[in-house]
Order: structure tokens, then C-alpha cells, then sequence
């Protein structure tokens, strides 16, 4: 018990897909983030049918955001995934949307923002123990506090802790927290580390492969922790590199290893 209390302290990107950090883009101006993520994953832990089970998974998100109102953000997502098991198609599409309740950069203490997500999984995709959601429906309440310390108006670093809670339209809830400490230089380069959990509440703490539908029935614990390095090129976007290693996992993929690249282009239909 000690153990896991110390791993979810701990905690807290690739299961958080979304923009979740508590400071909003500009005003009315969007953000469309093409990525692609290259996964791999020796074993599953708990599994069987078979006993062994590895895979080199393939992700292709495209996601468009937009503030657009002053304390209002809403975010659309597609994944498409090629795995061991299914060829190239949809894994999931979501939704997001998120209220800016204090802004540290306008004056208050600290960042805070709270939204609501829905994503739908296509039944094909839940019978992939490469995809990480419970059910077809997956609803999250979330929330965000961040920190910026700033120098010379520009950020100079970043802190914030996200959680979700999730209810699927089957099965048990499930957590998602994330911490994230991240640095600006020069308003170029800009790095950060993180780490990310994702638990569910199920009751099942193994894995029938063969026959998989969903993690909704599942106990299943993961923390990754990984590093990201972002070049900023103003006003033409910002291009990312991000790293995740699986320290630890329970009736899910264990020992995963994720590295995403992802090119953020702003755009004003104004």
C-alpha cells in the first residue's frame, strides 16, 4: 500500500493526448498539431493467451484547438494506429473542453483550469491491448494548477499537476495524473520532464489477450516517465521531440518505450 501511495505522490504524455497545461494559446487563434509516435513494448504484464506478447505500435494524431472565448478552450482529436494486432485505422476520436477559472500571467496566485473530455473507441480497437482505454464512451472530469515564473515578459519555467477522473460507458472509473516542470531559453528552446500515471479500478488483475475488450474490468496501474524538447519558431509554430520509458505497470504493457514528434502550426481564420 505504501508503495502505491508513494508511485501516485510521484506521478504524475502519450495517454494524455489533449493540451492540458493551465495557460491558453491566443485568443480566437487556432492550433492544428499534427504528430506521429512510434511505441514499443516487450511484454504484457499480467497477460496471458499468450503468455508472452509484444508489439511495435504506430500512432498518427491530428488535433486542431482554439480559444474561443476569453476564458474558453475546445480541442478535436483522431488517432489512427497500426499495432501487432490491427492494421492501419481509427484507434479513437475526442473532444475537449476547458474553462480558465484564475490566470497567473494576468495577476492571480496560480493557473487553474477544470473540463470535461469524451472520446469514442471503436469497437475493432478495444480488442487491442495496445489501446489504452476502457470502453467505447470514455468521459473525463479534469483539472489543472500550474505556476509560471517569468523574466523579462517572457517564461522562463513551468509548473503544473494535472488529474483526470474517467467513468467509460461500461465497467469501473479510472485516474490520470500528470506533472510536468518545464523551461524556456531564450524563447527558442524549451524543454520539460514529466511523469504520467494511469490507474484503473476494475477488479481483473490479468489480462486474457486472445480474447481482450477494453480495460474497463481491469486494475491496471502504469507511471511513465519521460522528456520533451521543443523548438519554438514563433509565429510558424513549434516542433517537438518527446521520450517516455514504462517504470512500472500492472495488468497492462510494461517496459513500453514512446517517442513522439510533433509540429504545432498556428493559424488565424481572421
Amino acid at each position: 500500500m505504501l508503495k502505491k501511495l508513494i508511485l501516485l505522490a510521484a506521478l504524475p504524455l502519450q495517454l494524455i493526448a489533449f493540451e492540458v497545461k493551465p495557460w491558453f494559446y491566443e485568443f480566437l487563434e487556432f492550433q492544428f498539431t499534427p504528430g506521429y509516435t512510434y511505441r514499443y513494448y516487450p511484454d504484457v504484464e499480467g497477460g496471458f493467451n499468450p503468455t508472452t506478447y509484444s508489439s511495435n505500435d504506430q500512432l498518427i494524431s491530428l488535433e486542431l484547438g482554439v480559444s474561443f472565448l476569453p476564458n474558453w478552450d475546445a480541442q478535436v482529436e483522431t488517432i489512427f494506429a497500426d499495432t501487432h494486432k490491427l492494421s492501419w485505422g481509427t484507434q479513437s476520436a475526442a473532444a475537449q473542453f476547458r474553462y480558465l477559472w484564475l490566470d497567473d500571467v494576468a495577476g492571480d496566485p496560480v493557473s487553474l483550469t477544470t473540463g470535461l473530455s469524451v472520446r469514442y473507441v471503436p469497437t475493432r480497437s478495444l480488442r487491442d491491448v495496445s489501446t489504452p482505454y476502457h470502453s467505447q464512451l470514455n468521459f473525463e472530469l479534469h483539472a489543472a494548477v500550474g505556476k509560471e515564473i517569468d523574466q523579462y515578459a517572457e517564461w522562463i519555467y513551468r509548473f503544473f499537476l494535472y488529474l483526470g477522473l474517467g467513468q467509460a460507458n461500461r465497467g469501473s472509473p479510472y485516474l490520470k495524473p500528470l506533472l510536468s516542470v518545464s523551461g524556456n531559453i531564450a524563447d527558442r528552446h524549451r524543454w520539460e520532464i514529466f511523469s504520467e500515471g494511469y490507474f484503473g479500478f476494475g477488479s481483473k488483475t490479468q489480462i486474457d489477450i486472445s480474447r481482450f475488450d477494453g480495460y474497463r474490468d481491469t486494475k491496471h496501474h502504469s507511471v511513465d516517465l519521460g522528456a520533451a524538447y521543443r523548438y519554438h519558431f514563433q509565429i510558424w509554430g513549434t516542433l517537438s521531440f518527446q521520450y517516455a520509458y514504462r517504470v512500472y505497470a500492472k495488468a497492462f504493457p510494461e517496459r513500453a518505450h514512446t517517442a513522439t514528434v510533433k509540429y504545432r502550426l498556428p493559424f488565424s481564420i481572421l
